[in-house]
C-alpha cells in the first residue's frame, strides 16, 4: 500500500458526551490506519483532567489518554464531539479558552452534531460556513450570527474549519478528511469496509422531515398528518384537508403551522417526496407508478422534483440507495455538496469478511 504523510488526529471528551459522536469517525481513521498497514494517523482522546467521563445516556465510560496538559503540542487536527453536554461546555469560559490556543495551532479543526457550538464559541468560524445537526441550526444562526451555518449539509469544509450535522456524518466528515490526507483510494476502502458512502447526495433535508415535523398533540392535526402520510396519492389540497380536520382553510394554515413548525403545503410536498423515495428504495416499480403512487402525478414532475431537492435524478438515487442493490454506482454528480466525480458504492458485510481473509 501506498506510504502516505502521518497526520495527527486528537478527539475531545467531556461528560454527556456523545459516544457515537467520538467512536464513528475515530473507528474510519482506524481502519484508515488497519488498511494501509502503516500507522498513518496518530490518534489521541483527551479531556479537561485526563480523567475518565462518562457518556450521554450514562452507558459507557470513555477513558481518555491525554489531559490538557499532557496532550502533545503537535496535534494535527482537533476534533469536538457533541452530545447533551455541548451547549453547556461551549459556556465554559476556561475550556473554550483552553480549546482556542490549541485550534490556533492546529491544521484543522473540527467539529461533529452540535459541537459546532463548541467550534462556534472559539469563534474560528466567524465569517465562515458550519453545519450542524439540523434540529439545531436556526438557534446555532442566532446564538452566532457571525457564523454562515448551511442548514443542509451533511459536513461543510470553511478553510481550516470542518463541521458535520448528525451523529453519523461525523463519519462522512472523517472520510473526507481521509481522502484529502490519503485520496480517494484509502477514503474508498474505508468506506467499503464500514458498509459507507464515501459521498452522500442531498443533505440532511432528505432524511428528517418526518422527524423535524412533530407531530401535533391536537388530535385533529396528528390525524391529518398521519392520513397525508398514509394517502400521498390523494387529492391533498388545502381546502379537502380543512374538511377532513373540520376546520377552515385559513384555520387549518394557521394551527398547522403552529403546531408542526412546517406549512402544510412544506409537508405535504415533502411526504410526497419521502414516499417516492421509499418506493425508488423498495420496490421495482416504473418511475411512472411512482409518481403516481406519491402524488407527484407525471413522471416528468418527479424527475423535477427530485432534481430540485436532492439534486439528482431518481434513477440516481435508486441506483444509490436501493436495499437490494450491492454493485458499485457510476461517477456522478452529487448536488447539495457538489463534489463531481463521486464513485458511491454499497456492499455487503460478507465483502468485508472476503476481504480480511484475503490478507
Amino acid at each position: 500500500m501506498k506510504q502516505h504523510p502521518k497526520h495527527s488526529v486528537a478527539m475531545l471528551l467531556y461528560p454527556g458526551v456523545s459516544a457515537s459522536d467520538v467512536a464513528g469517525p475515530m473507528e474510519c481513521f482506524g481502519l484508515a490506519n488497519y488498511i494501509s498497514g502503516n500507522g498513518i494517523y496518530t490518534l489521541s482522546t483527551f479531556s479537561s483532567d485526563g480523567a475518565p467521563v462518562e457518556a450521554a445516556g450514562s452507558w459507557l465510560t470513555l477513558q481518555p489518554n491525554h489531559s490538557f496538559d499532557s496532550l502533545p503540542e503537535n496535534v494535527d487536527t482537533l476534533l469536538i464531539p457533541g452530545g447533551p453536554a455541548a451547549f453547556a461546555l461551549s459556556q465554559d469560559s476556561e475550556i473554550i479558552a483552553w480549546l482556542r490556543r490549541r485550534a490556533e495551532k492546529a491544521a484543522r479543526v473540527g467539529s461533529i452534531c452540535n459541537g459546532a457550538f463548541v467550534l462556534a464559541a472559539l469563534g474560528a468560524a466567524d465569517q465562515g460556513k458550519l453545519a450542524t445537526h439540523w434540529l439545531f441550526t436556526d438557534q446555532l444562526a442566532r446564538l452566532h450570527p457571525d457564523v454562515d451555518v448551511d442548514h443542509d449539509a451533511i459536513y461543510v469544509r470553511s478553510g481550516k474549519v470542518w463541521s458535520s450535522g448528525g451523529m453519523t456524518s461525523g463519519m462522512d466528515l472523517a472520510l473526507a478528511l481521509i481522502e484529502e490526507d490519503c485520496g480517494r483510494t484509502l477514503a474508498m476502502e474505508v468506506a467499503r469496509h464500514m458498509v459507507l458512502y464515501l459521498r452522500r447526495s442531498g443533505g440532511q433535508s432528505q432524511f428528517s422531515m418526518h422527524l423535524k415535523a412533530q407531530f401535533s398533540d391536537l388530535p385533529a392535526i396528528s390525524r391529518l398528518q398521519q392520513w397525508i402520510i398514509d394517502n400521498p396519492q390523494s387529492d391533498l389540497r388545502v381546502e379537502t384537508l380543512a374538511a377532513r380536520a373540520a376546520m377552515s382553510s385559513r384555520s387549518l394554515l394557521r394551527v398547522f403551522k403552529e403546531q408542526t413548525g412546517l406549512t402544510l403545503g412544506k409537508f405535504v410536498a415533502e411526504t410526497r417526496l419521502r414516499h417516492a423515495c421509499s418506493l425508488l428504495e423498495d420496490t421495482d416499480r416504473e418511475q411512472k407508478e411512482v409518481a403516481s403512487l406519491s402524488g407527484l402525478g407525471s413522471e416528468t414532475n418527479l424527475r423535477k422534483v427530485f432534481m430540485t431537492r436532492l439534486g439528482i435524478t431518481p434513477s440516481q438515487y435508486r441506483q444509490r440507495f436501493r436495499a437490494t442493490d450491492n454493485t458499485p454506482a457510476g461517477p456522478e454528480t452529487s448536488g447539495h455538496i457538489g463534489y463531481d466525480d463521486a464513485w458511491l458504492y454499497r456492499t455487503e458485510v460478507k465483502d468485508f469478511q472476503r476481504s480480511l481473509k484475503r490478507r
